[in-house]
């Protein structure tokens, strides 16, 4: 019972990454390309706009415009850019094989997310997020359901091959 819960959350986790990894990539797409331009004219005006009658508070549009403002800065629209792309490509490699239950990707995902999540450490010592917070949070659950999971198919393994040793051991 208790092995079923952890299974299930880190199939949670899984999940959440290979959904993540759809808007990282196109996302990152989207910063790399020429569209990025229309997208923060759109996102500006959005924000200023009367929504559902309501007009938009003063720090909703600032966040907007200061984020828009960043991105319109080559350097780092590529680099965001790029990051996201490449992020969102591991993520999506992760969870393919950790779905299909290649035990080899298990303690590479470790090792990868592992490194993504002392980048974002590093970050946030330079510059604090509660978006990058709350990400950096969810990478190091992550690491340990992995790492969890990854002992578990372990054993399931062993006692498989045994098995198969012992049927055909057994009909010799």
């Amino acid at each position: 019972m208790k092995q079923k819960f952890w299974h299930e959350l880190f199939e949670a986790g899984v999940g959440l990454k290979a959904f993540n990894s759809v808007w990282e990539i196109l996302a990152g797409s989207l910063l790399l390309s020429h569209v990025h331009g229309v997208l923060t004219r759109w996102l500006v005006s959005v924000s200023n706009a009367t929504m559902f009658g309501y007009q938009h508070t003063a720090p909703m549009a600032h966040f907007v415009g200061n984020q828009a403002q960043h991105l319109a800065v080559d350097s780092t629209r590529i680099f965001v850019g790029a990051y996201l792309l490449f992020h969102g490509l591991v993520n999506a490699f992760m969870a393919y094989y950790l779905f299909r239950n290649r035990l080899w990707a298990y303690p590479v995902a470790v090792v990868l997310v592992s490194l993504f999540f002392i980048y974002q450490l590093y970050h946030l010592y330079h510059v604090p997020s509660w978006t990058l917070g709350l990400v950096s949070i969810f990478d190091f659950v992550f690491i340990i359901l992995t790492w969890h999971e990854y002992q578990h198919q372990l054993v399931l393994h062993q006692h498989h091959h045994l098995r198969k040793e012992e049927k055909t051991g057994k009909s010799e």
